[in-house]
């Protein structure tokens, strides 16, 4: 069980210097909305799944609070979601943009796969993490539609003043 605690801890240090290392300065609130908006729809399909009994967690920092992984679905997978969008391909083609959602959902589906097969942090079978696959392409498609809208609307503010320019720098 040790061993658990202590990837369980890894997991919130390498993410927590990812996000320093990724996470510009003048785009601070910016990948804040992007962090809190996937920790919202994980913590959705999260309590769903695990209601289904398609997800279980053994080993959880909140037992009684949560039967969820609070350190997936609220560190790892958010942090996930900042790098995707951090490096999401603007200017690139269609197939760029696909094999960009396939590889990001990949490494999230390996991270679940990894941690089912080696530690109690995480129970799935092989069959739902191809649900999860589609799962997660849905979340990221769905945080990158909301970060756009919601950048699109502060920007258009603070071009026409409302609520003050310096408010929205």
């Amino acid at each position: 069980m040790n061993f658990d605690y202590f990837i369980i801890a890894m997991i919130w240090i390498v993410s927590i210097i990812t996000l320093l290392i990724v996470v510009p300065r003048s785009r601070i609130r910016e990948y804040m909305a992007v962090f809190f908006f996937f920790q919202s729809l994980t913590r959705i399909f999260g309590i769903v799944l695990t209601a289904f009994g398609a997800l279980s967690s053994e080993v959880r920092l909140f037992e009684r609070a949560t039967k969820i992984s609070f350190t997936s679905e609220f560190m790892f997978y958010p942090t996930m979601a900042v790098v995707f969008h951090r490096w999401y391909p603007d200017q690139g083609g269609k197939l760029r943009v696909v094999l960009h959602y396939v590889v990001f959902t990949g490494v999230i589906i390996l991270y679940m796969y990894l941690l089912a097969t080696f530690t109690r942090i995480m129970r799935v079978d092989a069959q739902q993490l191809i649900r999860f696959f589609f799962n997660f392409v849905f979340e990221f498609w769905t945080c990158r539609r909301y970060v756009l809208w919601l950048m699109g609307t502060t920007k258009l503010q603070a071009y026409h003043g409302v609520g003050g320019s310096e408010e929205w720098k």
